[in-house]
């Protein structure tokens, strides 16, 4: 079921990203131009097209929190309050402070303001993903951003989800103002941008999507921020000989059912443990509920790549700059500063990639298609601006006016020379 590569056939084929989007690229910004031009009108055409649902109020206008989290079970309650737990002390634990320097002549230094207005878009697909929310939700209201905007595809009967309401009630318990809104693709990235009648304009967009929703987010941005530009999910695993065959293929399997998009791929040197992992795959798999999607992840993009080292296997990874990396090694801390890129590491095999999907603490929204080499994890930066302020005092003013003046008279511009030039006449 899933084929091993040597390193230069992987490269052509498990390792090369990217799809044909010419057409799609047209379509989204025709949708997008519509809803921004259009309002809510387009926004109920696009909506009715898509989603095969009429809606004429988009906002859920009665969240009925207490209801909800009591239709759901116990165990699973008891779980989102546990997540929400973690995940808020993971991100209250980053640092974020102001700072300033009082060594250069007076005061400078750094403030942090939260962005007042966030866009958050929870994907709808096959599944109801009701953890993206308090991934992105949480490290937003860890920042301080006071308002949240939430855009969630409806159900074909025009409702959500009852565990994706109940969820909102965890949010609830944190204190912020938020809304929720019944949209999706494309159409629901252009609302948000710049608004309709019934949908506020925020100033950010974050949260992953399909590739509608992504190239959407690509054409907004510039009128509003966005976190980032993601691709199908993806997992690399890099294991030796000691590594569990069955633990791997779970891991694999895992990633595998997201979408027939995902890549789920190991990168080993250790040819010993390769049968055993083809055969714990073919076995886990008749249990699965979505075999059909694991099947048709595996074959498209999944694999097995036998490298000559473990040293060549971390340069693999790092040329393929994977949105999760997985150490299932004898001594993974051994190994960590040969990770370069990577959106988050699990190291060792009892910290598998699941765990951080829902419970262990980072957001699960991680940079994808290789943009980890540039681009880091949702986190409590994405939510804040960083504003340098200056105040310098006088003696230093006449100091520095005068290398300010030369400088600007070099650049040929002579109004700024002159600005510099005027405070050593006035101060």
């Amino acid at each position: 079921m899933i084929k091993i590569y040597s390193i230069e056939e992987a490269r052509t084929s498990i390792l090369k990203r990217g799809i044909k989007q010419e057409l799609l690229e047209e379509n989204v910004k025709r949708i997008v131009n519509d809803v921004k031009e259009r309002g809510d009108i387009a926004l109920r055409e696009w909506t009715e097209k898509f989603d095969k649902v009429k809606i004429d109020q988009f906002e859920v206008l009665n969240l009925n929190y207490i209801e909800n989290l009591n239709n759901i079970s116990q165990e699973l309650r008891q779980s989102l309050e546990l997540a929400c737990d973690r995940i808020y002390k993971y991100h209250i634990s980053q640092p974020n402070s102001p700072w300033e320097n009082n060594d250069l002549g007076g005061q400078l230094g750094q403030i942090i303001r939260p962005i007042g207005t966030v866009g958050i878009y929870i994907p709808g697909g096959t599944s109801p993903l009701f953890s993206s929310i308090l991934m992105t939700a949480i490290p937003a209201i860890v920042a301080g951003t006071k308002n949240l905007i939430f855009a969630i595809p409806p159900n074909q009967d025009g409702t959500l989800s009852k565990i994706i309401l109940a969820t909102f009630g965890i949010i609830d318990s944190l204190g912020v103002n938020f809304r929720v809104f019944k949209m999706g693709g494309a159409q629901a990235i252009s609302a948000m941008a710049f608004g309709t009648g019934q949908v506020p304009k925020v100033d950010k967009i974050v949260g992953p999507g399909n590739i509608y929703v992504n190239l959407a987010k690509r054409e907004v941005y510039g009128y509003v921020g966005i976190d980032g530009i993601y691709g199908p999910t993806e997992a690399l695993i890099i294991a030796d000989d000691t590594a569990n065959p069955s633990l791997i293929a779970s891991d694999l399997l895992a990633q595998a059912e997201h979408d027939v998009l995902a890549i789920p791929i190991l990168v080993t040197h250790a040819k010993s443990i390769i049968s055993a992992v083809k055969k714990e795959l073919k076995s886990q798999i008749e249990n699965l509920e979505r075999k059909s999607i694991i099947r048709e992840s595996i074959n498209n993009k999944g694999g097995i790549i036998l490298t000559n080292s473990i040293e060549e296997s971390f340069k693999i990874s790092n040329e393929f700059s994977p949105e999760h990396l997985s150490l299932m090694l004898k001594e993974p801390l051994k190994y960590i500063d040969l990770v370069e890129n990577a959106g988050g590491i699990f190291i060792g095999e009892n910290s598998f990639e699941v765990l951080g999907d829902y419970i262990a603490g980072p957001s699960h929204v991680m940079p994808t298609n290789g943009t980890a080499r540039f681009s880091s994890a949702l986190s409590v930066y994405d939510f804040v601006k960083r504003i340098s302020f200056v105040n310098l005092n006088r003696k230093t003013v006449l100091n520095l006016s005068k290398f300010a003046e030369i400088m600007a008279c070099n650049e040929d511009l002579t109004g700024h020379a002159n600005s510099a030039a005027i405070r050593r006449r006035v101060i």
